[in-house]
């Protein structure tokens, strides 16, 4: 079981089970499955397709005598400007946040809808130059840049390990590391309270290293059919 493992996960580096997230990504499945997902006890659902995310929003939202009203959406793929306003409508968190210009769209967005966007900064802590992220040398840069986006709050880093890592554990740590040479630097300027890393195939080790949200799709939904 995924609360097993996550128990065990948290108990080898000192945690509280309850310091962890489980996000179930539901972008491979319909929203029927989402809906057993929700039903199951998962209340934070993520996805990595705009039109993904209307679609499932809506059609759960329109399901009668289910828990829909207490689910948590998280947008963890690339967000292109044009799709910003919708995405962020009814969004618990961004992830993917990845570039100064995507979070000036965002905060006047967030701005017209007379709301706050809860925002993670994506980091390509494995320096693939097909991941999406900023390298991490630019982090100090894009959070001065956003210190001043009111309608931003940015509390945390997201990263994921490279395909090339042979120790997805030490893409963690990186990441671990910049959220506290982020803390150092900027103080109480951002909360910096999450760090969402760990998939299906590397979730432990993701919360040894201290990740507080781990996304989980395919791992979900096998054991589901089993």
């Amino acid at each position: 079981m995924i609360q097993e493992r996550i128990s065990v996960a948290c108990q080898k580096s000192g945690r509280a089970k309850e310091d962890v997230t489980v996000i179930g990504i539901t972008k491979y499945v319909d929203s029927a499955t989402a809906q057993c997902l929700v039903e199951a006890g998962c209340r934070d659902l993520g996805e990595s397709r705009p039109q993904s995310l209307w679609e499932k929003q809506a059609a759960l939202a329109a399901a009668e005598g289910s828990p829909n009203d207490t689910i948590r959406w998280h947008f963890i793929g690339h967000l292109q400007r044009n799709k910003s306003l919708k995405t962020i409508a009814n969004l618990a968190l961004l992830h993917s946040l990845d570039s100064t210009r995507l979070a000036e769209q965002v905060h006047r967005d967030a701005l017209s809808l007379g709301i706050t966007i809860q925002a993670l900064v994506e980091v390509n802590v494995s320096d693939e130059p097909n991941k999406t992220g900023i390298l991490a040398d630019q982090l100090p840069l894009i959070l001065e840049s956003l210190s001043s986006l009111k309608n931003i709050s940015i509390c945390g880093l997201m990263g994921m390990a490279g395909l090339e890592t042979k120790d997805p554990r030490s893409d963690f740590a990186k990441l671990r590391k910049l959220r506290e040479e982020t803390l150092s630097q900027f103080g109480s300027r951002f909360a910096m309270d999450h760090l969402s890393m760990g998939m299906s195939g590397d979730f432990e080790a993701a919360i040894e290293e201290g990740s507080t949200m781990v996304r989980i799709g395919s791992l979900l939904f096998e054991l589901s059919g089993s």
